[in-house]
């Protein structure tokens, strides 16, 4: 590259050099910069906790420093520990990543007393912007439309607090101050829900950021959010790269990030990207930064709003990289040690089009319910050039602790359907089994026609919730056959093999009845298994019936009912199911060909702790095995609600004796960094409540318990 000086031919003297970088953070961004660093010559150092001591980022470091203990306080947080752990390895510099310190001005302060040098903005630049509040202000001097808003102080009564937002207007959003990344983020509709809200939302920024301050903020439904990618050096130059466009979020955090924005005219784009180099020159930028609007509107009527200024690098930084042809991480390091640009804005352009999406090990159809665990495969794209940025491999273990970020993959083309091309068939090539991840909806996402459009607003996944659970099974109709099918062998041959009940399921010449026992009901009848899908917001079985006829066939029923015989079940014929050689040029390696009829159908199959994922050109399918005499019961059944995953208790809502409605939140758990509602499921009186605030709580761990025979009077 050779957009900063000290690159090219003529290379001026630099105030500083780095020989030794140690990247305050985890995960991804930790690798990422390493990748950066190691191709400038640069000594990578890493910090890891507890449960990060076999991560990836330890294993691309040159050097790697424990901090002791788990929690992001003890850690990752740790002024102190972080600056002991340079000296210890004589390191010249921090790159502080994203989210933990990457915005904390006295971390930065910290640094450069400590004589290293700081691989981001001035701490006045951090501190202008680290409270939205006061970066509001900033932004407004700077002469940037702002959305309207309220300030919340901490003594403010709980009348002032509804007062206040009355007058800016339902719905409304609260925003931690001194958040970022979704996190003390919360929608409300009306007066009802926005104390609890607020009380939520203070929780959760004290939580992620030691400071519980939050403001209210106008909410505009079917906005655009849309950001620009400023970058100051220490001579008093400012450029932009474009925009990004990142509306497709969960829980107020992206999920898909593209660039440019396919919704915002050229010259919304033009005013946008004058006044977020107006905000970097007047707070003295230096390094990458993201300026965030909120785009309303369209044609001649668009509009734009701040949102906040990003003082760091942001995950999404790779899809200007693609559609730029710079290293911004590069420029970072080359910029904190002094150097001044050469190229000129009119020097950079739009090179066609770039898609992120961020893998989270998390279960949209539960709510986003984060997956935690030992990770069995971890097989990323490695064809068409996609860039995989990522935080785990096969073996690693996610912990609960921090954010459930597995990876980002970015792909590019000289257009936008072309990227979005590349990057479902990266996604297929993408295997991740041991964990629930969110690819099947990134997928679902991907192809549906609302993005083919170019519809994509911050209610995106509000307006097609189908896209949720990955599967796009209409409501009252069932999945492919072919696809029941494979999912159905495929659980049969991965599945425990009690006393050697078959030899060579897809081997063709079957030595014994393939069925086990408790997978019949009565001697002689075909054997069965269940199968549990969603759609349509609803959950549904389908039962597959089948016993062995001759070489690769299957005489097979099927029946969508609660249990597996019955008048429903429909024949469909002797069905050819053969699993192939592994073949490179093909599908992944386990897929299988359905033949009915004389119609042959190539599926894909894996699984998952999500249950199976069938793929083929039918749509890709998750189901649940479901076996005989299993019973779906409640959250906790009779023993009360328990907790989905490991977590800590950051609030409890109920006490003994205390009449609940259905609906109603119990306690409140904290884990990947998100708050999570246990709610009632239905009305009943509190019996005994099991957990305290700060306690630590296991998965299925029982939280409550209510009294029987209390709940109506």
């Amino acid at each position: 590259m050779n957009d900063i000086e000290g690159n090219g031919e003529d290379v001026m003297p630099t105030e500083t050099t780095i020989r030794r970088l140690l990247v305050a953070n985890r995960g991804e961004i930790a690798a990422r910069v390493f990748e950066t660093a190691r191709d400038l010559g640069i000594t990578c150092i890493a910090v890891f906790s507890d449960p990060d001591r076999d991560s990836r980022h330890v294993r691309s470091a040159d050097l790697a420093v424990h901090l002791p203990g788990s929690a992001s306080v003890d850690t990752y947080l740790n002024i102190p520990a972080i600056l002991a752990a340079a000296k210890r390895t004589e390191a010249d510099a921090i790159h502080p990543g994203y989210g933990f310190l990457a915005e904390n001005p006295e971390f930065a302060e910290a640094v450069i007393n400590a004589g290293l040098t700081w691989v981001g903005p001035p701490p006045e630049a951090i501190r202008a912007m680290a409270l939205k509040v006061e970066a509001k202000n900033a932004a407004a001097a700077a002469g940037v439309p702002l959305v309207p808003g309220a300030e919340l102080a901490s003594d403010l009564s709980e009348a002032d607090i509804a007062q206040r937002a009355g007058q800016v207007g339902y719905p409304v959003m609260i925003k931690a101050s001194a958040g970022g990344g979704g996190k003390g983020m919360r929608i409300v509709n009306d007066e009802s829900q926005l104390i609890e809200e607020v009380e939520g939302a203070r929780r959760e920024s004290q939580s992620a950021f030691g400071d519980p301050t939050v403001f209210l903020e106008r909410y505009l439904p079917r906005s655009r959010h849309v950001e620009v990618q400023v970058f100051g050096d220490t001579h008093g130059n400012y450029l932009h790269l474009f925009d990004r466009e990142c509306s497709i979020q969960r829980r107020h955090q992206k999920i898909i990030e593209e660039a440019p924005s396919p919704g915002t005219t050229d010259a919304t784009r033009e005013r946008m990207y004058a006044a977020a180099l107006s905000l970097a020159a007047r707070i003295g930028y230096v390094g990458a930064g993201t300026v965030e609007f909120l785009v309303s509107g369209d044609g001649d009527a668009q509009e734009f709003f701040f949102l906040e200024m990003n003082t760091r690098l942001q995950v999404e930084h790779r899809v200007t990289e693609e559609i730029t042809g710079t290293d911004l991480v590069q420029w970072q390091i080359l910029v904190a040690q002094g150097k001044e640009f050469t190229v000129e804005q009119d020097d950079l352009e739009v090179q066609g089009h770039a898609i992120e999406v961020r893998l989270y090990a998390e279960d949209p159809s539960q709510g986003f319910l984060p997956s935690v665990g030992r990770i069995s495969v971890f097989h990323s794209p490695e064809s068409m050039g996609a860039i995989v940025d990522a935080s785990y491999s096969s073996g690693d273990t996610v912990p609960r602790f921090y954010d459930p970020l597995l990876a980002k993959i970015v792909t590019g083309g000289p257009d936008r359907q072309t990227a979005t091309q590349e990057m479902l068939r990266a996604l297929a090539e993408t295997t991740v089994t041991g964990i629930v991840t969110n690819r099947d909806m990134l997928m679902a996402i991907l192809g549906s026609f609302p993005f083919f459009a170019g519809d994509t607003t911050t209610a995106f996944l509000d307006e097609h919730p189908s896209l949720l659970a990955g599967s796009l099974v209409p409501e009252g109709q069932n999945p492919p056959v072919a696809s029941v099918i494979a999912a159905a062998f495929h659980h049969l041959d991965t599945m425990e093999q009690p006393d050697n009940w078959f030899t060579g399921l897809f081997a063709g010449n079957l030595t014994s009845d393939p069925v086990p026992p408790r997978f019949r009901n009565v001697s002689g009848t075909p054997g069965f298994l269940g199968l549990q899908f969603g759609g349509g917001g609803e959950t549904r079985r389908i039962w597959v019936l089948f016993e062995a006829a001759r070489d690769h066939h299957w005489r097979i029923w099927l029946n969508p009912a609660e249990e597996p015989y019955g008048d429903e079940r429909e024949y469909i014929g002797e069905v050819r199911v053969v699993r192939p050689e592994p073949d490179s040029d093909s599908l992944p390696d386990e897929y299988l060909l359905i033949e009915i009829d004389g119609l042959v159908t190539k599926v894909s199959t894996d699984e998952d702790a999500g249950g199976i994922r069938v793929g083929g050109v039918d749509g890709r399918f998750q189901f649940m095995p479901v076996t005989v005499g299993e019973q779906v019961d409640s959250a906790g059944g009779d023993q009360g609600p328990v907790s989905p995953l490991p977590g800590t208790v950051a609030a409890v809502e109920v006490s003994s004796g205390q009449k609940v409605v259905e609906g109603e939140t119990l306690v409140v758990l904290e884990a990947m960094k998100m708050e999570h509602k246990i709610a009632a499921d239905s009305d009943g009186v509190i019996d005994d409540v099991l957990v305290k605030p700060g306690q630590s709580v296991e998965a299925h761990q029982v939280l409550v318990t209510f009294a029987s025979g209390d709940s109506d009077e």
